[in-house]
């Protein structure tokens, strides 16, 4: 997602569940400590709905993957060459996306928050969507792509495996263009189209296994593992963002719209972050600060109008106002 839902629906964490439980009280601490963040974010999560706009606590560490690495090591090659024989099949990878849509969906229920999956919201992103995504490498793996659109002011969209797209009607109302909403579009198309909603498929595969292991001669190191295991699984990949923005903006520009519109959703983002829905740590939110993914977009616009001097780019700010793709009629700017 563009902020902080995306952790129900993206899951990406480290598979270093396949080793022997490590000795001494170091690593055991380690993993306490990690069990006790999960437990606190989750409680912190469950109890923002009751409470008045709580501040976005202070932690020290600003980058999670350093965070991580930090806290239980960097990934090892044992781990990666485990991901790596870990397949995914197009049914599974459905499954498991539908598995973790239903449980989005589910507590946006709790928090009294509709989906809805049909209307001029959706008929538009579906328009938008089919503009984007015969630009994907793997469009043919993702020919049906499901669109919900969530009633609530939160800016924020996001993405399932299996090709289930998630936006917040916050967003559509502060992108001010067409052109914002889709490079918004591309982002998420983006992390299918690279396999990242794979990896994290993947990731969760080994941390099932895991849990169907957990009657083996150590429980409790185990369970330190699996804990381990979570915290990684909703810790995001910066890099992986960064791609997606970039894959995102060059979409865009082909498509004859103006990348730099989407700055419009970083900001509404920047502007919620001061009172977030959800109090996690930074080490836990979905993606990197806006300002640091604003500057990569502006340098590849740079890079892209250099490489074609004089393209005439679509804004589109009437076709998002009446919800009419520039794909169904293009309006005077």
């Amino acid at each position: 997602m563009m902020h902080g839902h995306r952790l129900a629906l993206r899951c990406a964490g480290v598979g270093r569940l396949s080793k022997p439980s490590r000795t001494g009280w170091k690593p055991v601490l380690r993993r306490l400590v990690c069990a006790g963040l999960v437990v606190g974010a989750c409680l912190g999560a469950v109890r923002a709905g009751a409470q008045p706009k709580p501040k976005l606590p202070a932690f020290p560490f600003s980058d999670p993957a350093d965070f991580l690495n930090r806290l239980f090591g960097a990934e090892s090659d044992e781990d990666r060459k485990a991901l790596e024989q870990v397949q995914v099949s197009p049914d599974e990878e459905r499954e498991l996306g539908q598995a973790a849509l239903d449980g989005f969906l589910a507590r946006m229920k709790r928090q009294k928050i509709a989906a809805v999956s049909r209307g001029k919201d959706v008929q538009y992103l579906r328009d938008l969507v089919e503009t984007i995504r015969p630009r994907m490498t793997h469009a043919d793996r993702y020919r049906t792509i499901s669109i919900y659109v969530m009633q609530s002011s939160v800016v924020e969209a996001g993405s399932a495996p299996g090709g289930a797209l998630v936006f917040f009607r916050g967003l559509l109302e502060s992108a001010g263009s067409e052109a914002a909403v889709v490079s918004v579009v591309g982002h998420e198309l983006a992390h299918l189209d690279r396999g990242h909603q794979l990896l994290r498929a993947k990731r969760m595969k080994l941390a099932r296994q895991a849990l169907q292991q957990s009657a083996g001669p150590s429980p409790l190191g185990q369970f330190m593992d699996l804990a381990m295991q979570m915290t990684r699984l909703w810790a995001f990949r910066p890099e992986d963002e960064t791609a997606a923005d970039r894959d995102a903006a060059r979409w865009a520009f082909e498509a004859g719209y103006d990348p730099r519109a989407v700055l419009a959703v970083f900001d509404a983002i920047r502007r919620q972050r001061k009172n977030p829905p959800i109090p996690l740590p930074a080490f836990l939110q979905s993606h990197p600060p806006p300002e640091n993914r604003g500057k990569e977009v502006m340098s590849l616009y740079e890079e892209l109008t250099r490489e074609s001097a004089g393209a005439k780019l679509y804004v589109g700010k009437e076709n998002l106002r009446r919800r009419i793709a520039r794909s169904r009629k293009e309006f005077p700017e």
